[in-house]
């Protein structure tokens, strides 16, 4: 299989070239890779790039530069519209990729009803972060196992490009939304746990970062209420959705008395009570119009 692997980058400049090389390390034929990078920086993150790459032959390069920034779901709508593999891979700038990933990705894409698969995440530098991606780890599993996941990860996520729809301008939750879209379509989306990626964390960004991401799950969930105990979608509509629903908007207002008191104090309360509240805030981000699909890289894990 042909795969197009697409890296969304703005400002980039101290991580694009460690990244550029794990991507020509990864154990696949060059012949049957390309690599879409799309950039609005106002760095060197293109210039690394076409320095690196560009002319070489390596691999196919295609690198799309505007001056405009335009946000996340209109670079990856972008990307996406100009791959030509049978498999795109969607893959963040910061995210360091196994060797074998593609290969294990591929190996599921065999299974002719599989249109998304996403990865196991070995994060680094937040001990409470790797508590929680294990936890959530098993969770999706399970998922897979009865039909589908619903969360797919940023730092690797892979679709087989004839079933990629566009994404809504206001995504916060882009790679999770297509993998709703494509269970929508008959097909599965699972987590392959061979396909591992490499992420640096840190506790002092960790609270901005999974606001972030909640906020956009929250609206995600939202959205697609209908699919609430819809027998249209099996086992995915009966079991799947309904719980990640419940855990991801309702609870939170539910335990909203007990969080709130413990957001003003700063006490975490465990992996359970620290995610709840995590959505919490991205429920409060969102009602003030404060979700936004600009955001500035993390500089307590770039470099």
């Amino acid at each position: 299989m042909k795969i197009s692997i697409v890296i969304p980058t703005y400002n980039e400049e101290k991580t694009i070239l460690k990244k550029l090389e794990n991507t020509l390390d990864l154990n696949y034929p060059k012949k049957d890779m390309e690599l879409i990078v799309v950039d609005c920086s106002d760095d060197r993150t293109p210039n690394i790039v076409e320095e690196r790459l560009g002319g070489r032959g390596e691999i196919r390069l295609i690198l799309d530069h505007e001056e405009e920034r335009r946000g996340l779901p209109y670079s990856l709508n972008k990307g996406y519209s100009m791959a030509t593999g049978d498999i795109v891979v969607k893959t963040d700038c910061d995210a360091m990729l196994d060797r074998d990933a593609l290969k294990s990705a591929v190996s599921s894409f065999e299974e002719d009803r599989i249109g998304c698969v996403t990865g196991r995440a070995v994060p680094m530098g937040s001990r409470s972060e790797e508590i929680y991606r294990g936890l959530n780890m098993k969770i999706q599993l399970l998922e897979s196992r009865i039909d589908s996941t619903i969360i797919a990860h940023g730092p690797f996520t892979a679709f087989r490009r004839p079933l990629l729809q566009k994404i809504d301008e206001d995504s916060l939750a882009d790679d999770s939304e297509l993998s709703l879209k494509i269970r929508r379509q008959g097909y599965r989306s699972i987590l392959n746990p061979e396909v591992i990626f490499y992420e640096k964390t840190s506790e002092e960004g960790r609270e901005e970062q999974k606001t972030r991401r909640a906020s956009g799950l929250v609206r995600l969930m939202w959205r697609n209420k209908t699919l609430f105990l819809n027998p249209k979608y099996g086992l995915y509509g009966l079991l799947v959705f309904p719980f990640n629903f419940t855990a991801i908007v309702i609870l939170p207002l539910l335990l909203s008395p007990l969080l709130l008191p413990m957001m003003k104090l700063g006490v975490r309360g465990g992996t359970l009570l620290e995610t709840e509240q995590f959505l919490l805030r991205g429920m409060g981000r969102l009602l003030s119009k404060r979700a936004t699909v600009f955001w500035e890289p993390d500089a307590n894990i770039r470099g």
